[in-house]
């Protein structure tokens, strides 16, 4: 697993001639769009592409992801989470950890630092949930296009009027460059997309999965509201145990062997990340939610070689941020009734996890001494 999603030079990435969505087929183009779609030439993404291409992206938007530009925003990060517990201590209507906490803040976070201003911030929340059920079993084709000509129409005109007066945010900083590092009008609008689905719906399914994990673990959930500070443990080993992305898309570039098999040049590949994070050979009692792991930040739960989450340091941040929060502010958060879990055989997570803020057992048992 991990030698296919690191050797770009025999996987390659560049998996749009596969020609169909394997994990929603509903999503397949119709026939009398297929034909246009073909005369198009191809966009250099970040994610389907290889070098020298993907070299050449990942240099452009690496500025924007250095750790002096991402340790910055961790003040604002506490302080969005603060202001989301806030809400949730002061609310007068059920609780849902994914639509009160969980969604909001990376949101919040990866819409400001693409420069988008407050009141849109609403609109990119419902337009990047409609791109993302694209991606799911079952998922509606027309509210995927919708979603998806409403913020390529958006992203076109803030990317034009950066071009004219540059900013401090992500957007400027992609748009400057000239010779082969210019990206196109359309490169950069994709870009964006994938910036914004990536680093709100990850995230989310981050926090979701690790708050399950801790509340169906009463133990391991009494040893975080003790010391809040294994939040960073916490985030790692949910990366693991149950990630955001369970599986990859690769193309054999040649003949590969592997394991005794032979892979034939040309066959589609489908590493399954969610299944080398459980490996027995590598993981001791790989089903255990465990935080005293010695190699507990040896998983792939962001990937591994070119294709490294470029956002890894940001998700992390955010994930530990809300994790601590809830363990000093809202102790007793507990479930109030059965999470929703996202129809998808390839992004794991939460749709809803309804909670309820209840006084912790340690703090009934101290009152009763």
């Amino acid at each position: 697993m991990r030698t296919v999603v690191r050797d770009a030079q025999r996987f390659s990435s560049q998996v749009s001639a596969i020609g169909s969505d394997p994990f929603n087929p509903r999503l397949d183009p119709p026939r009398w769009l297929t034909r246009p779609l073909a005369r198009i030439p191809a966009m250099r993404v970040l994610l389907t592409s290889d070098p020298p291409d993907h070299t050449m992206l990942r240099r452009k938007v690496s500025r924007a992801f250095t750790p002096r530009r991402i340790a910055a925003w961790e003040p604002r990060i506490r302080e969005v989470t603060a202001a989301l517990v806030d809400d949730m201590l002061a609310a007068d209507r059920p609780l849902d950890l994914i639509r009160d906490l969980a969604s909001p803040l990376p949101a919040t976070i990866i819409a400001e630092l693409l420069g988008v201003p407050p009141q849109r911030q609403d609109d990119f929340k419902r337009w990047s949930d409609g791109l993302v059920d694209g991606l799911l079993t079952g998922g509606s084709r027309s509210a995927m296009i919708r979603s998806a000509i409403a913020i390529s129409w958006f992203f076109a005109r803030t990317i034009r009027a950066r071009r004219r007066d540059p900013g401090a945010d992500l957007i400027s900083l992609l748009v400057t460059g000239d010779g082969e590092e210019a990206l196109t009008l359309a490169e950069t609008v994709n870009f964006c997309i994938l910036l914004l689905v990536a680093g709100h719906e990850t995230t989310t399914n981050l926090i979701g999965s690790a708050m399950l994990a801790l509340f169906d673990r009463p133990a391991v959930h009494q040893q975080v509201r003790d010391d809040p500070a294994l939040a960073g443990a916490v985030v790692a080993e949910a990366l693991r145990f149950d990630g955001p992305g369970q599986a990859l898309l690769r193309v054999a570039i040649e003949d590969v062997e592997l394991g005794g098999t032979t892979i034939p040049a040309g066959a589609h590949v489908l590493p399954l990340v969610g299944s080398a994070n459980r490996d027995p050979e590598h993981w001791p009692d790989p089903d255990d939610f465990r935080l005293e792991r010695p190699n507990i930040q040896d998983h792939l739960g962001f990937g591994a070689g070119i294709h490294y989450c470029i956002g890894n340091a940001l998700a992390r941040m955010e994930a530990t941020a809300a994790i601590e929060e809830i363990m000093r502010r809202l102790p007793g958060l507990a479930p109030a009734g059965r999470p929703e879990r996202i129809a998808s055989p390839v992004l794991h997570g939460l749709r809803t996890q309804p909670v309820r803020i209840t006084r912790p057992a340690a703090a009934l048992a101290d009152e009763m001494e």
